[in-house]
């Protein structure tokens, strides 16, 4: 069985339904985040950035960011309210993950083409929470699974 090579646990706070994974040299990002994102639609992609869009307005999600060095076998460790996938080029092999400013930066295995599937789950129970009490805390999760393209 195919094993993750790098496994990363974050805490993303996320503001106005709205963050993004980012090359981290922002020279090679031709629209920085959160310019031109949209309203809406779990995952967009552009060149040199993805955004994501949550179903809280305000809160911090728990976030698995996984490297493979091949396509993993679809994730079933729970049921996932959304799932895509899209590509990624990063210059640097950096990225940076942005919300209300540049909250954290990791190390790809290599600069390049990489594919990336991303997972959600807890979408209408942040909505929920976010609506009532104003406050979650790792209600909504992601799993970011990145792998070379080929």
């Amino acid at each position: 069985m195919t094993e993750p090579v790098r496994v990363d646990e974050l805490k993303v706070r996320i503001t106005y339904h709205g963050w993004s994974v980012q090359e981290s040299d922002e020279a090679l990002v031709p629209v920085p985040f959160p310019d031109d994102s949209p309203s809406g639609g779990f995952l967009t992609a552009y060149q040199g950035r993805f955004d994501l869009y949550s179903a809280g307005h305000t809160h911090t999600a728990s976030v698995t960011v996984e490297q493979w060095d091949s396509e993993p076998a679809p994730d079933t460790r729970m049921p996932w309210d959304e799932s895509a996938e899209a590509e990624f080029v990063s210059g640097s092999g950096e990225i940076a993950i942005w919300s209300d400013g540049r909250d954290h930066e990791l190390s790809l295995l290599s600069p390049g083409t990489w594919k990336v599937r991303v997972h959600c789950a807890g979408r209408d129970e942040v909505e929920r929470v976010c609506d009532d009490d104003g406050v979650a805390d790792g209600v909504e999760i992601y799993l970011m699974q990145f792998w070379p393209a080929t």
